[in-house]
C-alpha cells in the first residue's frame, strides 16, 4: 500500500471524517500534483525566498508540514468501518483536490527536477472527507477566515467549477469571459450563480454591497457562513440547484430567475420553504410569482433602492411561500408594503 495510514476521526459538524496518513515524495508527485490543475482557478505558484529555500531543504531532507486533501462523500456512520473509509481514498483520488498544500506541492515538483532529491521520503498527509460540499465549504472558510491569502467569497469561487456539474442539468452557465462573444439569452451567467451560492451559505442578501470596502465586506461573508449553522440545515445548494432546473424549464419562470437580483433573493428565501414549493406544480408556482409581479409593480421605485428591495422581498415571498402563494395581488401589496 501506497498510502500509511495512522488515524482516523469523525468530524461531527462535517458529518465526515479526518485521517492522517503518508506517503512518499514519488506517489504524491504522481497523484497529488496532477490535482492542482482540477480547478479552473488557483493561486499561481510563488517564487518567495521562502520556497526557494524549502525547495533547498527538501534536499537535504527537511520534513514539509502536512499537505490536506479533500474529498466529497456520505457515509453511513453506523456501517462503516475504517478499512472502508481508507479504501475510499485509495479509490478515489482522482476525485479529490488540493484543500491545502498547493505551493508544498509545487515546491516538491521543483526540487524532484534537482539532483540529491530522495523520492522515497516521507510527505504527511490530511485527507478530509466532508459529507457535503456545504458542509465541506463550511469547514474550509472556519480554517482560513482573516488569513489573507484567499478570502470566504475566492474560495467560493474556485470551487464552484468542481463542486457541480451541470452536464446533466438544462442549466447552462457563461462564462464572464463569453459574455460578450456568445449570445445565450437563456444561460446564466457564472458570476451571478455565484452570487446566489455565497447568499445561500451566508443566509443573507448582502454580499456585495459597493459602499464597503471589499476586504472587510468578505470578513463580513465569513462571520455570516459561520454563525449561518449549514451543519444543521436539512438541505443542500444542490436541493436548489435541481429546483431551478426544473423551473427553466418554464419560460416565464426561466427569465424570472435568471434575473440576479430575482436569484439571489430566491437562493436565501426557498430554503425554508423548499418542501413546499417542490409539492406545488410549476403552474403553481409560475401563477403565484406573476402574482408577486404585479404587486412588486405598485413599488415607487424612485422612493427605494430597487435592487436591495427586490431581493429583500423575493427572499420573504418564498420563505413565507406557504403562506402567500394562493394570495391575490392586493394580499401580497399588503404584506410588501409591511415590509418597506
Amino acid at each position: 500500500m501506497e498510502i500509511s495510514f495512522y488515524t482516523l476521526d469523525t468530524d461531527s459538524v462535517i458529518d465526515g471524517y479526518v485521517v492522517s496518513s503518508s506517503t512518499t515524495y514519488d506517489f504524491a508527485l504522481r497523484e497529488f500534483y496532477p490535482l492542482i490543475g482540477r480547478l479552473d482557478i488557483q493561486r499561481d505558484a510563488l517564487n518567495t525566498k521562502f520556497y526557494s529555500r524549502l525547495e533547498r531543504d527538501i534536499i537535504q531532507g527537511c520534513v514539509i508540514p502536512p499537505i490536506t486533501i479533500a474529498l466529497v462523500e456520505s457515509f453511513n456512520h453506523a456501517e462503516t468501518k475504517e478499512n472502508d473509509i481508507h479504501d475510499y481514498i485509495t479509490n478515489n483520488l482522482n476525485n479529490a483536490f488540493v484543500l491545502d498544500g498547493i505551493q508544498r506541492l509545487n515546491t516538491l515538483r521543483r526540487a524532484s527536477e534537482s539532483r540529491g532529491f530522495k523520492k522515497d521520503r516521507r510527505i504527511y498527509v490530511n485527507f478530509l472527507i466532508a459529507g457535503s460540499r456545504d458542509r465541506l465549504l463550511y469547514r474550509m472558510i472556519t480554517l482560513n477566515n482573516g488569513q489573507k491569502p484567499m478570502s470566504a467569497r475566492h474560495q467560493i469561487e474556485i470551487l464552484a467549477d468542481s463542486f457541480f456539474d451541470f452536464n446533466e442539468l438544462d442549466i447552462k452557465l457563461l462564462p464572464e469571459k463569453g459574455r460578450s462573444r456568445v449570445r445565450a439569452p437563456n444561460a446564466f451567467k457564472k458570476s451571478d450563480f455565484v452570487k446566489g451560492y455565497i447568499a445561500y451559505l451566508s443566509d443573507s442578501i448582502n454580499i456585495d454591497n459597493q459602499r464597503i470596502i471589499e476586504e472587510k465586506m468578505d470578513e463580513l461573508i465569513a462571520t455570516k457562513i459561520i454563525e449561518s449553522d449549514i451543519s444543521s440545515r436539512e438541505i443542500e445548494f444542490t436541493d436548489i440547484v435541481e429546483l431551478i432546473n426544473l423551473m427553466s424549464l418554464y419560460p416565464y419562470l426561466n427569465g424570472w430567475i435568471r434575473n440576479q437580483n430575482n436569484f439571489i433573493g430566491f437562493c436565501v428565501g426557498i430554503k425554508r420553504s423548499i418542501k413546499v414549493v417542490k409539492g406545488s406544480s410549476m403552474d403553481q408556482v409560475e401563477r403565484s410569482v406573476k402574482t408577486f409581479e404585479e404587486a412588486f409593480k405598485s413599488i415607487n421605485v424612485s422612493k427605494v433602492n430597487i435592487g436591495k428591495v427586490r431581493r429583500e422581498l423575493v427572499s420573504y415571498y418564498f420563505e413565507s411561500f406557504h403562506k402567500l402563494k394562493d394570495s391575490t395581488e392586493t394580499e401580497i401589496l399588503d404584506v410588501i408594503s409591511g415590509r418597506l
